[in-house]
């Protein structure tokens, strides 16, 4: 690595500690709940429980995704030391080298790449960048998903995830598969609540499904 890419490196993962040791811990006037943007995130940060790796982007898509599994094995591999604070356990890529833009193509690429796999494993991944689209649970004008640069990361999925599922899923066929993945998972853990919710997820998507092919 030269010297002006151990800069852009090391700039790079700066904004983006800064960002993840700050933004998701705080509340916001917009999040449409009390508490903070991400509960998970305080006790990842207490705990030292984050593990942040640098990429660079020049390297490619395929690198990017070796790089993402990499990171996905070892926070499998850690959660069996840890128990219940598995829970706490967050993995994050930082692509450097290529334009915001660009960056933020591959980041959705990736995310869009891996997000099947990931989940069947029992994980969570997002996908990061400034003005990011996508809206948040409690608040359509919230966007929980924007940060300073692109980014990727990846945490355990917990019962409370299941809305994410739900609406930030539109395509009814693939939130059935991974409310399949989310029913496999917390097979018999779930509580009357998240069961209750569950259930109803499934038959609103199936009847979604029904109409979309009656229509075509």
């Amino acid at each position: 690595m030269s010297n002006r890419e151990a800069r852009m490196s090391g700039d790079r993962m700066s904004q983006a500690w800064d960002w993840l040791s700050t933004y998701p811990i705080q509340p916001h006037p917009e999040l449409g709940r009390d508490g903070v943007v991400c509960p998970y995130m305080v006790k990842a940060i207490r705990r030292r429980y984050v593990t942040m790796t640098e990429f660079d982007a020049s390297e490619g898509d395929q690198a990017f995704m070796a790089l993402a599994r990499k990171l996905r094995d070892g926070v499998l591999e850690r959660a069996g030391e840890l128990g219940s604070d598995r829970l706490y356990l967050v993995g994050m890529a930082v692509p450097y080298g290529l334009p915001d833009a660009e960056l933020k193509a591959m980041v959705a690429r990736v995310h869009a790449a891996l997000k099947p796999e990931f989940v069947a494993r029992g994980l969570m991944i997002g996908d990061f960048w400034p003005e990011h689209e996508t809206i948040g649970l409690h608040n359509d004008d919230f966007r929980p998903f924007t940060s300073p640069i692109p980014l990727l990361g990846m945490r355990h999925i917990t019962p409370a995830d299941l809305p994410f599922f739900v609406k930030h899923e539109p395509v009814p066929a693939e939130r059935l598969r991974l409310l399949g993945n989310f029913r496999r998972l917390f097979d018999g853990r779930l509580n009357a609540y998240w069961s209750e919710r569950l259930l109803e997820a499934e038959l609103t998507a199936e009847q979604e499904l029904s109409l979309s092919r009656a229509a075509a």
